[in-house]
């Protein structure tokens, strides 16, 4: 039987962090503040995006009990120079990106395209900003609704494993 190798999860992981990485987020469907409803493994879009923004911070990085990188549940994560099977993906949302609005998803997306024309250094996008969202590689519906609020910078971070 064929095995998987390191080697081989290190370069896919290097592919992924070349690629453009976004984080978009969506308002879902207002049913699942009273009944949750567990992400499939088969969805290539958020049920209601709001809009995204670029990655804030992509990094390769490797379990570490001591490491400043923490998630929920505990595990930790330092920062690596060299290619390792594992990303740490961060973004910080700007204050007034989808204020008033309600998030209930949260998606991480790499080979997003932009329209063309939008000015340069533009880092959060609208859905019709987007030619074409890319591939989702995760996908995260929130236990508890955020209320997004102008004064607010939100922060996501995932360590997606390869």
């Amino acid at each position: 039987m064929a095995t998987l190798q390191d080697d081989g999860r290190v370069g896919e992981c290097a592919l992924f962090v070349g690629l453009p990485i976004h984080i978009a987020w969506g308002t879902g469907l207002p049913a699942w503040d009273t009944t949750p409803e567990p992400e499939p493994t088969s969805a290539n879009t958020l049920v209601a995006e709001v809009g995204r923004r670029t990655a804030t911070q992509v990094q390769f990085v490797v379990p570490d009990a001591a490491g400043a990188i923490e998630l929920p549940g505990g595990a930790k994560y330092r920062a690596s120079a060299t290619p390792t099977k594992w990303a740490h993906v961060r973004v910080v949302f700007d204050f007034n990106d989808a204020a008033g609005t309600t998030i209930r998803e949260v998606g991480v997306f790499f080979g997003t395209v932009t329209a063309a024309g939008l000015p340069a250094g533009q880092r959060y996008f609208t859905p019709a900003q987007i030619t074409n969202p890319g591939r989702l590689k995760v996908l995260h519906r929130l236990q508890n609704k955020i209320p997004r609020e102008a004064g607010v910078r939100q922060t996501f971070e995932y360590v997606l494993p390869f």
